[in-house]
């Protein structure tokens, strides 16, 4: 009964899941090549109008000089003038002027090997359809000269459109404007428009994802699953009455008239239970209050039926779900992820010379003050949620985050936007805390690992979807409208954990922790402990802010990558944890072997740094954060479950508080990363500072390697 019970809830899941992700990947496959064949038409002719009206605009300067008795060879600053003008627009190579016999006078731009036309090229006009019907337009209107192109090379090889305007006195040319149009200019908007759509088609995709399986889970599978229960509990003769069901829809109509039906039958034997006791039922609540000594002999039988058919138990105790807190800790983290990308860039928009501190130091100031308030705020939130609940500590982060975005998307100097990341930080840190010690409650020792990865994978998915969409976001509408979206969009978070969140874990929470009275400096004695965080938690976050969200924007910036470009190579390193970290969660649980997949991860992860050393180029760091994600999809979640098994052998901490004291430690990594690369970056190049990093990483996971061994000999000679 339970394994087809099973096999028929996972059938229904499988197939809704699969059904909705077909249906969400064909609309947006439909609507991504929808959206660039119309950007593909439209580019060419905008591009050719653009590339028209700046010629037509040099024509009239030099027809205008030419008219007031400025000699056409001798017109001062003319390619001065050209050279501003072809700076300004990136998708023109060149703009010149020319005499009738084609001998270049004045010209602008990358025209050394520029081959110009001679004549108006009648006879080689490019057929493009919607130019023409621009032409056409044009000369029926107003009678214009009609411009002609005609596609030409240099001799680099370089491939441009050639737009021809004759230069006229009277009737009579005397010259031209040539402007050339670089093609390979479009090429590079169409396939940036490309990996943008693509891009957007992955979030969209993950946060459908996200979306259907909370939504799945809340009104098909969970229903589905509680009902299944019902039924084999009443199947195999237990009618326990569930005193705090819900549900909603058909399926929760139908497990409230299951529960309905075990209340009557319940009723039913409460009445025949009155007359067998003289009217006492109201004081038995268990079969053991029921008397055995009754005259008729009555009792003794219904504490049998009592006992075995469960006629008198009710089920108070409600267990909440991972899926509880999944959306609104995606959402929330999605509206932080947005800036991640362009956080530096913004940064080096204000930044001012001062005597304090260097610009390198200064761009990542707010990096490692946003972790330096979260590694401060950390150990104080895990008290926080013993005290007052997960749910209710929710809300209170809200606050400061949202106060931080609208301060940041009102700041005017670098000092406002730490001040305000800072206050950012705080919520941020009592949010996440929160609703880590959420799942930390529900999970068991049998899935710690699973449940985690559920949390880093959340977060994981959150991190690569905001990350790419805020680089294409702020690429086009600026860096200050982000955040009024971050907090636009953890207001719609905190509404879903009001809705979704249940008070019955943070009843549970609080009875745990009034069990636990040891203080958290205990865990200073657990050499085990210490040496997961010293020696791989804190790297860990070391690589993550240092590398990944420092030194990458700086580093793509330095080789002329674009901010959509940035953030399409950052959200790699999500992309890949993405699915490789429920694999290492499996298979860290199945084993056993936590510690050594997290030691793995982090000599993994020093490594991949040295291998940074000498000359980069966009490719070489794409690999390079592609590699960073896979070795960190090996420790995230072991991580945190190995740090959760070693705290057991300090069992007068209690739970949250070792996860407090593993945050804690981790975001000191995390103000650490920033800091020391750019200290580095100070003295030494890019590939040197990345080296010495790994080099110091991979000591520490040998360190913890050899560390283990030895304990684990010494373990077993005293055994």
């Amino acid at each position: 009964m339970t394994k087809r019970s099973e096999g028929l809830t996972g059938f229904i899941n499988r197939r809704l899941f699969l059904t909705t992700l077909l249906s969400t990947l064909l609309a947006s496959i439909i609507s991504a090549v929808y959206t660039l064949t119309e950007f593909n038409i439209a580019l060419k002719p905008r591009l050719l109008q653009k590339a028209e009206a700046v010629a037509e605009v040099v024509r009239e300067d030099i027809e205008l000089a030419v008219k007031v008795g400025v000699p056409f060879d001798r017109i001062k600053g003319m390619d001065l003038y050209l050279e501003e003008t072809a700076a300004k627009y990136p998708e023109l190579v060149y703009v010149l002027v020319t005499t009738q016999a084609g001998d270049i006078l004045y010209r602008g731009g990358n025209s050394a090997n520029a081959q110009t036309l001679t004549r108006e090229p009648d006879q080689q006009l490019r057929s493009d359809l919607a130019l023409q019907a621009s032409f056409f337009n044009r000369l029926i209107e107003g009678g214009q000269d009609l411009m002609r192109l005609l596609p030409l090379g240099d001799q680099a090889g370089n491939e441009a459109e050639n737009l021809y305007l004759p230069l006229t006195d009277g009737g009579n040319s005397y010259g031209a404007v040539q402007v050339g149009l670089d093609t390979g200019y479009i090429r590079t908007q169409l396939t940036d428009v490309f990996f943008d759509i693509a891009i957007v088609l992955v979030a969209v995709l993950l946060v459908s994802f996200e979306v259907v399986m909370v939504l799945v889970m809340f009104y098909v599978s969970g229903p589905l699953q509680r009902s299944e229960s019902i039924l084999q509990r009443q199947a195999g003769g237990d009618f326990s009455v569930n005193d705090n069901l819900a549900g909603k829809g058909s399926i929760g109509s139908f497990i409230g008239q299951l529960n309905k039906d075990s209340q009557q039958l319940q009723q039913r034997f409460r009445a025949a239970l009155d007359q067998a006791t003289n009217g006492r039922s109201d004081i038995i609540s268990e079969p053991d209050d029921i008397p055995q000594n009754d005259k008729r002999g009555l009792g003794s039988r219904l504490r049998k039926l009592a006992d075995q058919f469960n006629l008198l138990k009710v089920l108070r105790d409600k267990q909440g779900s991972i899926t509880d807190a999944r959306i609104p800790l995606f959402v929330f983290a999605f509206a932080e992820e947005l800036q991640k990308s362009f956080m530096p860039l913004f940064v080096a928009e204000y930044y001012e010379p001062n005597p304090w501190f260097d610009k390198d130091i200064m761009v990542g100031l707010p990096i490692s003050v946003f972790m330096f308030v979260i590694a401060a705020a950390t150990p104080f939130a895990g008290g926080w949620v013993d005290r007052w609940g997960n749910k209710r500590l929710f809300f209170w982060g809200l606050i400061p985050a949202l106060a931080g975005y609208l301060g940041c998307a009102l700041a005017a100097s670098v000092y406002e936007i730490i001040f305000w990341r800072g206050v950012t930080a705080f919520g941020y840190a009592i949010i996440t805390i929160s609703c880590q010690g959420y799942i930390a409650a529900i999970v068991t020792s049998e899935n710690r690992a699973k449940g985690m990865a559920v949390f880093v994978g959340v977060l994981m998915t959150a991190t690569m979807c905001g990350t790419a969409l805020g680089g294409i976001i702020a690429d086009r509408i600026g860096y200050q409208p982000v955040f009024l979206l971050s907090a636009a969009l953890a207001s719609f978070a905190g509404l879903l954990a009001w809705l979704m969140l249940s008070d019955d874990v943070d009843k549970k929470s609080k009875k745990a922790a009034a069990a636990e009275k040891g203080s958290a400096l205990a865990l200073v004695r657990n050499i085990r402990f210490v040496c997961i965080v010293l020696f791989c938690a804190i790297p860990a976050k070391i690589i993550l802010t240092g590398f990944l969200y420092y030194l990458v924007p700086l580093y793509l910036v330095s080789l002329d990558a674009s901010q959509s470009e940035i953030g399409r190579i950052m959200m790699v390193y999500s992309l890949i944890i993405i699915p490789l970290g429920p694999l290492a969660s499996r298979l860290a649980d199945r084993s056993g072997q936590m510690v050594e997949l997290v030691i793995l991860g982090t000599v993994l992860s020093g490594a991949i740094l040295i291998s940074l050393y000498g000359e980069a180029s966009v490719m070489t760091m794409l690999l390079a954060v592609a590699m960073m994600g896979a070795a960190h999809s090996i420790l995230k979640a072991p991580l945190i479950a190995a740090a959760m098994e070693a705290a057991e052998a300090t069992p007068e901490v209690g739970r949250t508080a070792a996860l407090g004291i593993l945050r804690t430690s981790e975001r000191i990594g995390s103000v650490l990363g920033p800091v020391m690369v750019a200290s580095l970056l100070a003295v030494y190049d890019y590939g040197k500072a990345m080296a010495i990093i790994g080099t110091g990483i991979v000591i520490a996971g040998i360190v913890m390697g050899i560390y283990l061994k030895v304990a684990a000999k010494k373990e077993a000679l005293a055994q």
